[in-house]
């Protein structure tokens, strides 16, 4: 039999871990999402999964338009859309950068600092409790598998801090 080249496990060895985690997905899926309470759920209805990313990075601090773009991955024209969306539900504000008045950053609005913050204790409050089965130690080896994982993934350059390549 042949060996992969990330380590010394057969092909079909490594398949069948791989369809062991396919079939445990499915499951940590349902554990993750829990039912959002009423006043969260009612003002996310109007977010999409992507303008909540966007919303996710702006949380951590302004963006300029270019910057949303790459972080997300996409054309700097669909970032102006999104943020366009995001500005008319009252979530995103545009102002003008300091340093170069040309230059629109995007920041969080209250409201999207409001929303932001509620959406924030509830996943860490989902999180605590998904995770409270594990100990501290195969956490810690949890998060280091998600990171390598998230490091490897298309388009990682951005959020690792490396430059993205065209």
């Amino acid at each position: 039999m042949s060996t992969t080249m990330r380590g010394s496990r057969t092909t079909a060895a490594r398949q069948a871990l791989v369809d062991r985690m396919a079939e445990l997905k499915p499951a940590l899926d349902r554990k993750m999402h829990v039912r959002l309470p009423e006043g969260l759920r009612a003002d996310l209805q109007s977010v999409t999964l992507h303008q909540l990313e966007a919303l996710s990075l702006l949380d951590r601090g302004g963006l300029r338009m270019s910057e949303l773009a790459r972080e997300l991955d996409i054309s700097e024209p669909a970032s102006t859309a999104l943020a366009d969306r995001l500005v008319r539900g009252g979530l995103v504000e545009r102002h003008a950068d300091a340093d170069d008045r040309r230059i629109v950053r995007l920041e969080l609005s209250p409201k999207g600092h409001d929303l932001m913050s509620r959406w924030g204790s509830h996943r860490r409050r989902m999180m605590t409790a998904t995770f409270e089965v594990l100990s501290d130690r195969q956490l810690a080896a949890l998060i280091d598998i998600l990171e390598t994982l998230a490091a490897d993934a298309p388009g990682a350059g951005a959020a690792s801090g490396k430059e993205r390549t065209a």
